[in-house]
């Protein structure tokens, strides 16, 4: 077993994205969904692993989610790429992502 795998195994299943937003621009959202406290850790987007599917998940602290982040990934690789695809659109990016 590598060690990048060894590691991945004692990671935490709730982890907090942290978002910015990218320099020199102004969010956008089509929906008005995407909410300002995200950027100041007023409020949290935290990746969940269901431990009895393994599914990861998406939830804020308080809020709704954007649809399209409602849905759930077989690994957390996968939803931190869709994520970052998503946020992209948006001018924001993942900066760190907390255990």
């Amino acid at each position: 077993m590598s060690q990048e795998q060894n590691s991945d195994k004692h990671r935490s299943s709730d982890r907090i994205l942290q978002l910015k937003v990218k320099d020199g621009t102004q969010p956008r959202t089509s929906t008005g969904l995407l909410d300002p406290r995200l950027f100041t850790s007023g409020n949290n987007l935290h990746a969940i692993q269901n431990p009895e599917t393994t599914l990861w998940i998406l939830k804020y602290d308080q809020g709704i989610l954007p649809t399209p982040l409602k849905q759930s990934f077989t690994s957390f690789k996968k939803l931190l790429q869709y994520v970052e695809l998503y946020l992209e659109g948006r001018n924001v990016e993942v900066v760190e992502v907390k255990d």
